[in-house]
């Protein structure tokens, strides 16, 4: 009992004191970090080792749950051949770029007759059963609403204002909702497709206008989707309450919630690789194959994305061949079986995949384009050795959870490691006791997970042209399902362990009860006041000048009299257009062109009204040359500190 008691409080101060090493790194500066921070943490991590040692217990507290595997079902060649067939129908008909009605039905069928050709599992227990809920469902469907509240709380608001990415999106959702079913969307270098038909989908059904706000609605909801990928995924590697752990870091870690309230295509890339890594570590555990075919399924879908997903091309097979290779799996028939399934698991995003290899044999310098101007001299030279900046963007990839950051504003906070201390601190005990796992239970399967969270740090790293742009929160986002698993380890210990305690248990939960309230205030922090804060700092109030605009139409002011005066790294006008309703708003007009059009305002009738950047000092003796009766007038920001806004009034009678 006595060696309980004292493995429990090192675990316990372990914990404390690499949160303190951690609070230590995020404070101190970024080209400095504080030596203390990592004597705190080799202090933190002999504790965490010597409890592990002293009490073995805790790697034993929780086993993952294997699904028994039903004994070998052979192919169904009938509906293989069928596939085959369906999906050569389905790339033939999606030439030239477009989703035809035949080619899509050809692709629904392909893809489900491919599952039944190789399907070998049973039906899931709610289908066959009914849903019944227990209490452990109630607790994930608590865990899953507090993942909603993070990701739509307050959600036209933050953040309210867009750039010009939002302009670009809303103009391809305006295609299909014009009929122009594009299979890849060329506009700015080239885009999946998936955002735009789930915008204008959410756009129809909820009777929602062109707005980013219906990009926002949508991307939360990919977000939330993270979650239940998440439970299956930590279920699959620590068990039950690994799974509970994993879904909620996710449900707040600001690094899963801040980019699915955006309105871009970020989400898509963690939550389809989520799914198909949860997939891949089930068909590892249980060896069935429709674990495997799911895997392929949540592959092909997540190609139609975010283009960073393309990692998980080579990182699922990387995860796949390191444990395979630990288990020797080419030496016994079980093994040489499940490499045969693993093989059909990848061949299944083949059917998803069949429109969008028309596109890239028809297309491929669009396809690849964005890819190309990252590892390669299309845009700009490569400068130095592209090796060196190879192994440097990695070596910062690596250290992005407690250190390196991100200098985007837009999904990230800048300057900042990507965990809160927390979870930061969690990471590296998660790391540790992952090793004690392995080694104690000869279970090599969380390589998987470590491979391809290696593997998704690439589409960050590889950038050679404009390193500066690594790490990327969200092309490296690849890694956030692996990374909140191996945060989650260390938890799953101590509340597995302790909920065999008998009086002694209420500690255990009593302080993983504290954990959770931490985590909660730390990441609602983080997302709505520091991140709230920084990015309105920084991002372009477009929604002020329309709003000025409006007032001025109120006031009586022709439509036709209201005008933007465009300055360099100023307003998309495409945005001001959005919050007054039309994407293609035609008052703009770019300073150096001013003083030739100004006399062609002046025989406009009414009133008129000009919106002028603070540092445009020759848009300003222009229009007050050309209106000697006009008035200036300041408009500061008014929700966070920024640049403002002239507003020159013109009288009716100038």
């Amino acid at each position: 009992m006595a060696q309980q008691i004292a493995s429990a409080l090192a675990f316990l101060l372990a914990g404390l004191l690499a949160v303190f090493a951690q609070g230590l790194l995020d404070a101190s500066p970024r080209e400095a970090p504080d030596p203390r921070a990592f004597v705190a943490y080799a202090g933190a991590l002999a504790l965490f080792l010597w409890a592990m040692r002293r009490d073995p217990a805790w790697l034993e507290a929780e086993r993952p749950a294997t699904p028994s595997a039903s004994p070998p079902i052979p192919g169904r060649p009938f509906w293989a051949v069928l596939s085959l067939g369906l999906s050569a129908l389905a790339f033939l008909e999606s030439g030239g770029n477009r989703f035809r009605l035949l080619g899509l039905i050809a692709w629904g069928l392909a893809v489900v007759a491919w599952l039944v050709a190789w399907w070998d599992a049973p039906l899931p227990r709610w289908l066959r059963e009914g849903l019944r809920l227990r209490g452990w469902h109630w607790l994930l469907l608590l865990i899953l609403g507090l993942g909603v509240g993070f990701r739509y709380w307050d959600l036209w608001n933050l953040p309210l204002d867009v750039n010009s990415d939002h302009a670009e999106k809303l103009l391809d959702v305006r295609d299909v909702l014009s009929g122009e079913h594009r299979i890849f969307f060329p506009r700015n270098t080239g885009r999946e497709a998936f955002q735009f038909y789930l915008a204008a989908t959410t756009i129809q059904v909820f009777g929602m206008p062109l707005h980013k706000f219906a990009l926002q609605v949508g991307t939360a909801f990919i977000g939330v989707l993270l979650l239940p990928a998440l439970y299956l995924l930590g279920a699959a590697l620590w068990g039950r309450h690994g799974g509970l752990w994993t879904m909620f870091l996710g449900a707040v870690a600001s690094w899963a919630v801040i980019p699915s309230r955006v309105g871009l295509r970020y989400p898509f890339l963690p939550t389809f690789a989520a799914w198909s890594l949860a997939f891949l570590i089930r068909g590892l555990r249980s060896g069935r194959r429709a674990d495997f075919l799911g895997m392929g399924l949540f592959l092909g879908i997540g190609l139609y994305g975010y283009s960073p997903f393309r990692g998980m091309i080579a990182a699922l097979p990387a995860a796949f061949l390191i444990v395979w290779a630990a288990r020797r799996g080419w030496q016994t028939a079980e093994g040489r079986r499940q490499m045969r399934d693993f093989i059909l698991g990848m061949l299944t995003a083949l059917p998803v995949l069949a429109p969008m290899l028309r596109f890239i044999v028809e297309f491929p310098d669009l396809f690849f384009y964005r890819l190309m101007t990252r590892v390669s001299t299309w845009e700009k030279p490569i400068e130095g050795n592209p090796l060196w900046i190879l192994a440097d963007n990695l070596r910062r990839a690596l250290l992005m959870f407690h250190w390196t950051s991100d200098e985007v504003y837009v999904a990230t906070l800048p300057l900042r490691p990507m965990l809160d201390p927390v979870m930061g601190a969690l990471l590296i005990l998660g790391g540790a006791a992952a090793f004690g796992w392995m080694v104690r239970r000869r279970d090599p399967v969380p390589l998987a997970a470590l491979m391809a969270g290696f593997v998704m740090l690439f589409p960050s790293a590889y950038n050679l042209s404009f390193p500066q742009e690594n790490p990327s929160t969200v092309r490296a986002a690849g890694a956030l399902p692996p990374v909140l698993a191996l945060a989650a380890l260390a938890p799953t210990m101590w509340t597995a362990g302790w909920g065999r305690a008998g009086a002694r248990q209420w500690l255990g939960w009593g302080s993983a009860g504290l954990l959770v309230l931490t985590l909660i205030h730390l990441n609602a922090a983080r997302v709505f006041e520091t991140y709230a804060q920084s990015y309105c700092r920084r991002v372009l109030n477009a929604s002020e000048a329309a709003e000025i605009l409006r007032g001025f139409y109120a006031g009586g002011g022709p439509p036709t009299n209201g005008f933007y005066v465009a300055y360099p790294y100023w307003f998309d006008s495409r945005l001001i257009g959005m919050w007054l309703g039309d994407l293609d708003w035609p008052h703009t007009v770019w300073y150096e062109d001013l003083p030739q059009v100004v006399a062609q305002h002046g025989q406009l009738p009414g009133p008129k009204l000009y919106l002028v950047h603070p540092e445009d000092e020759a848009t300003r003796a222009v229009l007050q040359g050309a209106y000697p009766r006009g008035w200036w007038a300041w408009r500061p920001r008014s929700r966070c500190e920024g640049l403002g806004i002239w507003v020159f009034h013109v009288p009716p009678d100038s």
